[in-house]
């Protein structure tokens, strides 16, 4: 089965609107294998060869920085709001990774060796992770936001060694003696490892798993054919071409916007949203091949009405709100009505992007067929692990063992796929940390009993918000809950990330089951309203005074002393 990649760029390029799927999707599907050896040499064209090669061996570090070393493109660009501007070339980055890996081998870091990489997105990410994947490593991404965040994936991870800066050594606990050096003396030439396409290049944690605390292990030969699809065809990137995506989640997104960007010899272009929301015209100082948009991002450009004139195409999540009026008004307001777009879901525990839209130019739409080169299946939605009898169900990935289970659901439609919504409650896709938030305020001194749900908030956008009932009991026991730090503590062990959006405080104690706060309970009489007929009936505040008045009498004396 062969592949015209010059008609596929074609297409890709022309970014025009089709009746339907063109006939080179349908086949990858079914040939990831042969799709991806014919794309590697239109990916090369006339630069430097791949020294991997599909199906049998996988060099990151050559392929992804030796072979842009000698040019002087930037890898990453940053900004800084005291310094302004910051760039790291492809250059800099392959020297810098080399000093790091001879430092870490150094220290023991061998092929096969887990790594935890807890950096912010920066230049220490990119150049630690370059170090890593010279070195044969097994690498995962941690975030350093919160000390129980932190500990839980840690433990979860069992990492041999942790990169992070020094001042971030009291998150680590225990994998303080894990601690790798960030500098290194020069260091001759190293001989980059290949990983064989089942060996794992990464353990990641994706926060669309049902259990976000639990590390999905990434296959090299997924990792590599998610670089070479995304970089040319998804977000149709060229060598020196710039890629951003502020506010996109790192979790969910890296390094699979990385390893895309490295490969093609691109850009990538990290800005915090703060800053962009501080100083929207960031986005304009550079052409922008690639533009990630959430829902935030679109609401401070139109607040500020800033034209993107040097963006070459954009690029959502449609697992994220999807407000018709707002898209529409933003795609008008900021003169991108001939500009293509797409929508894409990333899953970097995947590898990089499992549904993708072909680009396409103009009006924002629902269109998310499977990614290029994946393998997949639609189940039935009642999760019994048939497949679906009729045209819509939950797109799962194959082979699914090792793997979440599948959450999207997808519909065909006149050879049109389209995104259909999840099969559970999420926010903006993503499984909120019920249990790791309830399980830290129940850790607060004193001891704080909450339940945490999603509720919709009404409109056709299908977005969720989250909600936190407090349970404080007895007005007369104990002093009144400061809801201030309720959220300070959360961030502190959580990350702001983790603080729900809103807190309901109810004078009452909640139902235990097996000593546990009923979630169920909770939120089913907290949806229908019970909750505050409860705080305001003079019935129940009398059974609660008086279960106040056990519960006390039920503590040690040296306790109520």
């Amino acid at each position: 089965m062969s592949f015209d990649f010059h008609a596929i760029l074609q297409h890709v390029e022309a970014a025009a609107p089709t009746e339907g799927l063109p006939e080179w999707l349908p086949r990858s599907w079914s040939d990831p294998e042969g799709f991806a050896s014919a794309l590697a040499p239109a990916y090369t064209g006339r630069g430097a060869a791949f020294k991997s090669r599909t199906g049998q061996h996988h060099d990151f570090f050559h392929d992804l920085i030796v072979r842009h070393a000698t040019t002087d493109r930037i890898a990453l660009r940053t900004y800084d709001r005291t310094r302004g501007w910051q760039t790291l070339s492809y250059r800099q980055l392959h020297d810098q990774a080399l000093r790091r890996a001879a430092a870490w081998e150094h220290r023991g870091v061998k092929p096969g060796a887990r790594v935890c990489l807890m950096f912010h997105p920066g230049a220490e990410l990119w150049v630690s992770l370059a170090a890593a994947l010279g070195l044969g490593a097994c690498i995962s991404l941690l975030p350093p936001v919160g000390q129980r965040f932190v500990a839980r994936r840690l433990a979860a991870l069992a990492p041999g060694h942790v990169a992070a800066e020094p001042h971030q050594a009291p998150l680590l606990g225990a994998y303080a003696k894990c601690l790798l050096p960030t500098t290194g003396p020069s260091a001759p030439a190293l001989a980059s490892y290949s990983y064989k396409p089942d060996e794992p290049v990464g353990l990641f944690f994706s926060p669309l798993a049902a259990l976000p605390s639990t590390p999905v292990p990434l296959k090299a030969g997924e990792a590599w054919l998610g670089a070479l699809v995304d970089g040319l065809l998804t977000f149709a990137l060229a060598p020196g071409d710039h890629l951003t995506a502020p506010g996109f989640h790192p979790l969910q997104h890296l390094p699979a916007l990385i390893f895309a960007t490295l490969l093609r010899g691109a850009t990538f272009l990290h800005l915090e949203p703060s800053d962009v929301e501080e100083r929207p015209s960031l986005l304009t100082e550079y052409p922008v091949r690639a533009l990630g948009v959430t829902p935030a991002l679109r609401d401070v450009l139109l607040r500020s009405r800033t034209p993107l004139k040097n963006v070459g195409g954009w690029f959502r999540n449609p697992e994220a709100p999807l407000d018709w009026q707002a898209w529409r008004a933003w795609v008008k307001q900021c003169g991108l009505e001939s500009v293509p777009c797409s929508n894409v879901l990333v899953d970097a525990a995947a590898g990089g992007a499992v549904l993708c839209s072909l680009r396409r130019v103009g009006d924002v739409h629902a269109e998310a067929a499977p990614a290029p080169g994946r393998r997949w299946a639609l189940e039935a939605l009642d999760r019994s692990g048939q497949r679906a009898a009729g045209d819509s169900g939950v797109f799962t990935l194959l082979p699914s063992e090792g793997r979440p289970p599948g959450h999207v659901i997808l519909s065909r439609l006149r050879q049109k796929y389209l995104y259909g919504g999840t099969w559970d409650a999420r926010h903006e896709g993503r499984v909120p940390l019920m249990a790791e938030v309830t399980e830290a305020l129940a850790a607060m001194s004193p001891p704080c009993s909450t339940s945490l749900l999603t509720v919709p908030t009404g409109g056709l956008s299908g977005e969720l918000r989250s909600m936190l009932l407090v349970f404080t009991g007895a007005p007369s026991q104990g002093a009144a809950l400061s809801l201030a730090e309720v959220r300070r503590y959360l961030e502190l062990q959580l990350g702001a990330e983790h603080v729900p959006e809103r807190f309901e405080v109810f004078p009452l104690y909640p139902r235990l089951k097996e000593g546990q706060v009923d979630a169920a309970w909770c939120h089913a009489q907290y949806l229908t309203g019970a909750l505050y007929h409860k705080a305001q009936e003079p019935l129940f505040q009398t059974l609660t005074e008086l279960r106040a008045q056990v519960r006390h009498a039920a503590l040690p004396s040296e306790t109520r002393r």
